[in-house]
């Protein structure tokens, strides 16, 4: 007799046993059908688990560089299109000494001509204090002020990190792989200090010259017609400029269409390691309430029984 309560017990667990796991099972698969993904914890696949979240922290880190791509690319549009404008401002200059370099000008006509060179001058200090958001670009290191400013005297002063220093600013834009997002002003736009000759440089020092011999009392026009020369050498250094920035923002283009490519192989690896194929896990849900439903028919039948019917 101890013997048949022992077989009812344990049948009676046994279906209990069965609807639980069946039910687990079901509520699982309706979990997968309602988030789309096989993996709501760690324990489910571990192995699968480390290879999402190495793809996640992966497409993390792409997404940070497409970032920094993006800010330095606009930087660098906004240096290219400030460098556009100063061949605008070369070419007027030139139009002007030429002018001013015929010998027949008279003081008037002079005049006329130093009044729109100061306004170039301007035009330049303006250019090269360029900002791109709450940064000055030109400044090297120095972003927070204006890398150029005017003394009373007329001198026009680079603040900015000179470029015989680090004044690069560099950018990661993958892995270990950074680019400068600068250039420094000095080297472009130079600058005027009238009581150092060494500091008289770049288109800033071509235009600062021209403006003082044609507002001089005795203009020299062999150094007026030498200001040409100049300006073709100060036009040329912004066009080099300009190259290399564009072949900066060339690569920079060309690493971010790369990364967006890796971010969708790490997405698709992403996905087919959580994701679930919902033909599959509609299909698995049907059998397994079928199942739960055999197995609850099984369960009511033998709980029907009692220990009179082995008696």
């Amino acid at each position: 007799m101890t013997y048949m309560r022992l077989t009812t017990k344990l049948l009676n667990d046994n279906v209990i046993n069965n609807l639980y796991m069946n039910r687990s099972k079901l509520n699982d698969l309706n979990e997968e059908l309602a988030t789309g993904k096989k993996i709501s914890k760690p324990s489910d696949d571990p192995n699968a688990a480390i290879n999402v979240m190495s793809a996640k922290t992966t497409n993390d880190q792409i997404e940070r560089y497409i970032d920094n791509i993006e800010t330095a690319s606009s930087e660098l549009d906004m240096a290219d299109q400030s460098i556009s404008q100063i061949a605008d401002v070369i070419s007027r200059a030139k139009e002007l000494a030429t002018e001013a370099s015929n010998a027949t000008s008279g003081s008037t006509q002079l005049d006329a001509i130093n009044s729109e060179i100061e306004q170039l001058i301007q035009q330049v200090k303006d250019i090269a204090n360029t900002k791109f958001g709450s940064k000055y670009i030109f400044g090297g290191q120095v972003t927070d002020t204006p890398p150029y400013t005017q003394s009373d005297n007329g001198d026009i002063v680079y603040n900015g990190t000179p470029s015989t220093e680090n004044y690069q600013r560099k950018m990661e834009i993958s892995e270990n792989i950074t680019v400068d997002v600068n250039v420094a002003g000095d080297n472009i736009f130079g600058q005027y200090i009238s009581s150092d000759s060494t500091k008289q440089t770049g288109l800033i020092g071509t235009l600062t010259k021209l403006s003082n011999n044609l507002s001089a009392s005795s203009p020299n026009y062999d150094d007026i017609r030498s200001s040409l020369d100049e300006l073709d050498d100060n036009l040329n250094s912004f066009l080099s400029v300009q190259s290399t920035v564009g072949g900066t923002v060339s690569r920079l283009d060309m690493t971010k269409s790369k990364l967006e490519d890796d971010s969708l192989t790490f997405e698709k690896f992403r996905t087919d390691a959580e994701g679930i194929d919902l033909a599959k896990v509609i299909s698995d849900i049907s059998y397994q309430e079928t199942t739960l439903e055999a197995s609850l028919k099984v369960g009511a039948k033998i709980s029907q029984y009692s220990i009179l019917d082995y008696m």
